[in-house]
């Protein structure tokens, strides 16, 4: 066999240039890298019976065991992290487009709903309202955000830390199939349309507007991510096709901690809005144009960035 000493020389130097990842050769390189290790493997296991633990031997047991590294490595990750936070993250939300239009539904349509029963009967949609809220039913009576700048930075906090646990639960809510998951959206989507309404009848929801717009309709877009999470779970438990449960979930596990990534991130932003820009008072139209510039950005974000390259292409 030492005629074959040339093959493992040009072996050991392609192990020795790949440094343990064959992404690191070019492509003829590492077919020859294939082609190198399948023969020396051979020679191996001849070489192991005719001249077990001979030095000669050992030696080609190395070569072959750090050429096999280096043909069955794992892929190293290319993207640095401003790829992922610019793309990957977003990508892995995209391909959640169902789970995000029935979120939405689920949110903004018992909104509506909740706006519609407020405005029909005023009372009794007021008793859905948790302890603390005082939307006024009467027109006339006041509003319930008629607060001085020094209260509505005590209820910014209030609002922030409510919206992170609304976001915790309806992610969570996932693992009772979704019945918690919907629940909260639900829930969370009648309060706002309430107190909306409520503030239309008692004459304050110019201000209600401005003071909520800025920063709601992103705290609105978090939690309408969190509640696609929630789903996607609740998905994979009901349905998880030729795979085990577990199985579905462990694929689904880097998709769901993008969305916790991305709704912490943006809420954060939401509630530095909230603290810092809503106590100045803003005209509706300058609140609206706050809130839809950073709802849009945090938008754009899920549907631009988070396209496919082949869906670029079409």
């Amino acid at each position: 066999m030492t005629d074959r000493g040339g093959d493992w020389a040009e072996l050991e130097d392609l192990v020795r240039r790949s440094r343990g990842q064959g992404r690191k050769l070019a492509p003829e390189q590492i077919h020859r890298l294939g082609a190198l290790y399948r023969s020396s493997a051979a020679d191996l296991a001849v070489a192991r019976r005719l001249w077990p633990n001979t030095s000669g031997t050992l030696r080609l047991q190395a070569l072959v065991t750090s050429a096999n590294t280096v043909v069955y490595s794992k892929p190293g990750r290319e993207d640095s992290a401003w790829d992922y936070l610019s793309v990957r993250i977003w990508r892995r939300i995209r391909e959640l487009d169902r789970c995000l239009a029935i979120s939405a539904g689920l949110l903004f349509g018992f909104l509506a709903l909740g706006a519609l029963w407020a405005l029909a009967e005023p009372s009794s949609a007021s008793g859905l309202l948790p302890s603390g809220f005082h939307a006024s039913a009467h027109p006339g009576k006041g509003a319930y955000y008629g607060v001085s700048i020094v209260g509505r930075s005590g209820l910014a906090v209030q609002i922030f830390v409510n919206n992170i646990l609304v976001s915790i639960l309806a992610v969570a809510g996932g693992f009772t199939f979704g019945l918690l998951t919907a629940f909260s959206l639900a829930y969370n989507g009648a309060i706002l349309g309430i107190l909306g309404a409520l503030e239309w009848r008692a004459g304050g929801f110019g201000r209600f507007f401005s003071l909520i717009v800025p920063h709601g309709l992103l705290e609105l877009s978090c939690i309408t991510l969190a509640g696609a999470g929630g789903l996607a779970v609740a998905r994979a438990l009901i349905d998880p096709g030729n795979d085990t449960r577990t199985e579905a979930l462990g694929r689904l596990t880097p998709t769901i901690g993008s969305i916790v990534l991305a709704v912490m991130g943006f809420l954060v932003v939401a509630g530095l809005t909230e603290g810092i820009v809503t106590p100045w008072d803003l005209a509706p139209p300058v609140a609206f144009a706050v809130g839809i510039a950073l709802a849009g950005s945090f938008w754009c974000l899920v549907f631009a960035r988070g396209r496919t390259p082949a869906a670029v292409g079409t």
